[in-house]
């Protein structure tokens, strides 16, 4: 059993070391969160780490708001969630589901770290009526997994509701998460601060917020992801990291200083002090490859994914 399994290191193309990242597929790591790659880099990419790995298949993972331009350069554009929200698109919310999986699958990414299923907040978020978003959204990640690929609904607990009171935030921002659990394959908490359910802690490192609110008032049962660390500009990510495992969250998502958290895993393991975390961590990773590997499609090529999304408003 290899503890890294639970840690997905952050490749910036152009800045990140290849053989590092080499060395850390065949240490283990259950996957990679990659930024800043053309599609052939990121094909090239995915290839030699799948070789690399001890494992049948490691989890490619795309860090997105929006679609896939974000962190594969030449992608093309899709219309905004906000813009299909704005006249309640659930056919278009599908179809960009759909094309955004199958760009990913054609590239060798396997799951999209989406959607935003906030209420309002910022441009990412389909609109401000919960359960329109919740339909959205649902919409979606169908058009994800018929694509073959893996979502992940994020920021919870929603970061329109930072300085509401759980009361005021059950009818508003639980609600998309609430129709949503059951089509999730992973919810990821805020790195921000809510004041009113914790305020000592960003909701990924915080207990009253994923395994009080999340897991067991809303009575989620699902995988729980982190937010990626390195966007969260925290200095000691080992720690950081350690604290949200402890937490409930399940696989470590975006380090800039993967190296210290690979360590840090690796001695908590062998200390004893993670080993039921990292089990069920691991059994999660192994039912989420089944799952891709499972997927029975043909997948598009590059040059068709590229040009659906093109002719998306056609």
């Amino acid at each position: 059993m290899k503890p890294a399994r639970i840690v997905f290191p952050g490749f910036w193309f152009g800045e990140s070391d290849w053989s590092l990242a080499k060395e850390q597929a065949k240490r283990g790591v259950g996957g990679f969160c990659i930024y800043g790659a053309t599609a052939e880099q990121t094909r090239q990419f995915v290839q030699e780490m799948q070789e690399a790995s001890p494992y049948g298949h490691l989890l490619i993972c795309a860090d997105i708001e929006e679609d896939l331009s974000e962190v594969v350069k030449d992608a093309p554009l899709l219309p905004s969630n906000e813009e299909l929200g704005s006249t309640t698109d659930t056919e278009g919310a599908y179809r960009k589901g759909l094309i955004s999986a199958r760009m990913a699958r054609s590239l060798g990414i396997s799951w999209l770290l989406a959607p935003v299923v906030d209420v309002g907040y910022q441009s990412p978020a389909f609109g401000e009526n919960p359960m329109a978003v919740a339909r959205m959204a649902g919409d979606y990640v169908a058009g994800v997994s018929n694509g073959g690929v893996l979502n992940c609904v994020k920021y919870f607990p929603g970061v329109s509701g930072i300085l509401k009171t759980l009361a005021q935030m059950e009818d508003a921002e639980f609600v998309p998460y609430k129709h949503m659990f059951r089509r999730a394959d992973a919810v990821m908490p805020s790195d921000m601060v809510f004041p009113n359910i914790d305020p000592s802690s960003r909701a990924m490192m915080s207990e009253s917020i994923i395994k009080g609110l999340l897991k067991k008032r809303l009575n989620y049962k699902g995988c729980v992801i982190g937010a990626p660390l390195h966007k969260s500009r925290i200095k000691n990510e080992a720690a950081a990291a350690l604290k949200m495992i402890h937490c409930g969250v399940e696989m470590i998502m975006a380090p800039r200083d993967s190296q210290a958290v690979l360590e840090m895993v690796e001695r908590e393991f062998d200390k004893g002090n993670i080993v039921d975390a990292v089990i069920h961590s691991i059994s999660n990773h192994e039912m989420f490859t089944s799952k891709v590997m499972s997927f029975a499609m043909t997948p598009f090529s590059v040059e068709e994914s590229f040009e659906q999304a093109k002719n998306f408003r056609k």
